[in-house]
């Protein structure tokens, strides 16, 4: 498991959007490491995507070589009747781009 600090290093600013192509809310929630004083801990947010919208899920410095499910620690889509989802743990289904910083950015489409 990968972890990530702010003091580790340099590494570009890489934004997390989370995409819904389909006619219904989907919720889904995402749990990263985090870093303190006292220790690492993991911790979960809980989301909801509207129709045809995205959402940020995580924007961080990230290292340009690793992948995005290295990122989180867990992902977890919330069922919906009969919408089938795309996997978030298959690094294919995160379609990186550069944005017009030139800083990268991944999307993953929780379903078309």
């Amino acid at each position: 498991m990968l972890t990530f600090a702010g003091c580790m290093g340099s590494y570009p600013v890489t934004t997390f959007y989370v995409k819904n192509k389909t006619d219904k809310v989907l919720n889904f929630k995402a749990s990263v490491m985090k870093h303190s004083s006292v220790g690492q801990y993991e911790m979960s947010m809980p989301f909801s995507v509207l129709p045809n919208d995205s959402t940020l899920a995580r924007r961080v410095g990230f290292r340009e070589d690793a992948s995005p499910i290295d990122w989180f620690t867990d992902f977890v889509i919330f069922p919906t009747d009969s919408v089938v989802f795309n996997d978030p743990k298959n690094a294919s289904n995160w379609i990186k781009s550069v944005d017009s910083k030139g800083n990268p950015v991944y999307t993953f489409t929780l379903a078309e």
